[in-house]
């Protein structure tokens, strides 16, 4: 239980050898996207006894869970000839996955309160209520005990499968496959990943390693810095004793997106603010479908742009309004109440994935959505219900109690009128703002918290 690393540490060099036993003992997918284009994630109940349940993740910690050292290896390798990186696989446990192992959780200390409580926990409160619809409104799999989530990755469709049959099939008497959620990257023309609305997605995350953030500063880093310390998503694991052993606390949330749905309202929202239907789903989303930040211009073409802020040329959303999705969830240092050093400690490193797109389909789409932090309660529950749930914010630091609305993307408060610009960087304050309802287009279907713990942790079991 020791971290020689300093986590305050940032724009890292993994062939600098102080950080090579952190790398050796963390999970990959943390400090960096995979990048397999399919994958599978298994969601576990434990049902064999102790002893069984800990010697399969012993083996599958051993044989099976790729290291973030073994990734980045496997990254510089497809560089340099083009090798595949292969199947990629990750073990992330609940808070009750820890008590089947008979593991106490209460070592995780205050920072891991939101972990053990889990993500059905409804703790009451008027400044960040949860507005997630109720756990027994959520798919079947996810209204009880989820203990374990097996994530696999290749870049193969038939590879993915055949190893979830294979992990399947090796967990019988052990655990119970309670749903195998399949997700498959999507690209638009031009080879960049977008969700089922048809936005670029994950443009803009906290950056560690140094060729992803020398790679920013090359399209500009003068207006956001978008590197970030180790801490901003590690901690240590409090039950090694193997020195530089760290994980990070992992939400997962299945979102549905309603695409034809969205799709009628932009057109009525275009038509009530007498701009353009991409315009108007700009204004929705905050950026453009390519990416171009609406903030900037009123038309797309710059492309996936991230060297931005909305002080001092757009303080009160009449170029991206205050409940745009990019701005709810990020606020850029616009954030008085809060100030840039605070607020920057609420990113989460978004890993998600669409679901739907690999057979058989069902028909229904969305995002599996995935974030890694060091603290759930700091970052992913503070954006998502003081933030992006919140109808009040951020213009209640100007008028208490103006309802500006909520996240128009993925607020889960479907009955939340916005106030949406006149028109696009000359509208008024308030007066004249249009009202309008935007919302309810992507819905809570069900997930969980869990941690992803160290490699020697698992292994040592």
């Amino acid at each position: 239980m020791a971290v020689a690393v300093d986590l305050n540490d940032t724009d890292i060099d993994p062939a600098d050898p102080k950080y090579h036993r952190m790398l050796d003992n963390l999970q990959g997918n943390v400090l960096k996207p995979h990048g397999r284009k399919e994958s599978d994630h298994l969601f576990l109940r434990f049902t064999g006894d102790r002893a069984a349940v800990r010697s399969w993740v012993r083996g599958f910690a051993r044989d099976e869970v790729t290291s973030a050292r073994e990734q980045i290896d496997t990254a510089t390798a497809f560089r340099g000839r083009g090798a595949t990186g292969g199947m990629f696989a990750n073990l992330y446990l609940s808070a009750t996955g820890y008590a089947a192992l008979g593991v106490d959780t209460a070592a995780f200390g205050p920072a891991g309160a939101s972990f053990r409580n889990g993500m059905k926990h409804r703790e009451f409160s008027l400044l960040a209520r949860n507005r997630d619809p109720m756990p027994s409104d959520w798919e079947e799999p996810y209204r009880g005990r989820i203990d374990a989530l097996v994530a696999l990755a290749d870049d193969s469709a038939a590879a993915v499968e055949a190893k979830t049959q294979a992990v399947s099939q090796a967990l019988q008497g052990i655990a119970t496959v309670l749903a195998v959620e399949g997700g498959t990257v999507l690209r638009n023309a031009n080879g960049e990943a977008i969700e089922h609305f048809g936005y670029i997605d994950a443009r803009s995350q906290p950056l560690f390693l140094k060729d992803d953030i020398d790679r920013e500063r090359r399209d500009g880093v003068a207006h956001w810095d978008p590197s970030a310390p180790l801490g901003l998503v590690l901690v240590d694991d409090p039950h090694t004793d193997v020195e530089d052993s760290v994980g990070s606390y992992f939400v997962f949330r299945k979102l549905r997106q309603d695409v034809d749905g969205f799709n009628a309202r932009v057109s009525a929202l275009a038509t009530r603010l007498a701009v353009t239907e991409p315009l108007a789903g700009a204004l929705v989303v905050g950026r453009f479908k390519d990416g171009t930040p609406v903030t900037l211009q009123a038309s797309k073409g710059r492309g996936a742009f991230n060297d931005f802020t909305y002080l001092p040329d757009d303080p009160t959303g009449n170029r991206c309004p205050f409940h745009a999705h990019i701005r709810k969830a990020n606020q850029r240092g616009s954030n008085a109440a809060l100030g840039l050093v605070e607020e920057r400690k609420r990113r989460i490193v978004r890993r998600g994935i669409p679901y739907g797109i690999r057979p058989p389909v069902s028909g229904e789409v969305g995002l599996l959505f995935q974030a890694f932090q060091s603290d759930i309660s700091r970052q992913f529950e503070f954006i998502q219900r003081t933030w992006v749930d919140n109808p009040n914010f951020p213009e209640f630091r100007i008028v208490p109690g103006l309802n500006t609305g909520d996240d128009a993307l993925i607020g889960q408060h479907p009955r939340a009128v916005q106030r949406w610009p006149r028109e696009w960087g000359r509208s008024g304050r308030f007066i004249g703002r249009r009202l309008f309802n935007f919302g309810d287009h992507v819905r809570l279907r069900g997930g969980e918290y869990f941690f992803a713990p160290s490699l020697p942790f698992l292994q040592g079991l």
